[in-house]
């Protein structure tokens, strides 16, 4: 019988959320193409007031839905290392789980644009 050793891949926390960041770059990118604007002042808009300022692709809940099945692992683990799933759904004004779902990725997308906004 062989036993093989394997090593615990360690990732670099810069390259943690990669794929995602240039997923939400890109839409960020194509924001900026339809709506003209520069991607940092989008950036640092849209992470003071992402309410006002949408990010094409993400603009209805259906969408945002979307985007979290694409991306649930990473999104999940971004909520988890902001503590997300530790406050109470209904003091964040929270009453359904497709609301959770939807309010939880857009807060992900939120603290991902802002890790955008520290590369750039």
């Amino acid at each position: 019988m062989i036993i093989k050793k394997f090593n615990k891949f360690s990732v670099n926390e810069s390259d943690k959320y990669s794929d995602i960041l240039e997923d939400i770059k890109d839409m960020i990118n194509s924001t900026i193409e339809s709506n003209g604007g520069e991607f940092n002042t989008f950036v640092e808009s849209f992470i003071k007031d992402d309410e006002s300022f949408k990010i094409e692709g993400l603009i209805n809940d259906s969408d945002v839905y979307e985007f979290y099945l694409k991306w649930r692992n990473d999104i999940d683990e971004v909520l988890n290392d902001f503590k997300f799933f530790e406050e109470v759904p209904s003091k964040q004004n929270i009453f359904s789980l497709y609301d959770f779902i939807i309010k939880g990725t857009m807060k992900s997308i939120k603290e991902l644009v802002k890790m955008i906004n520290e590369k750039v």
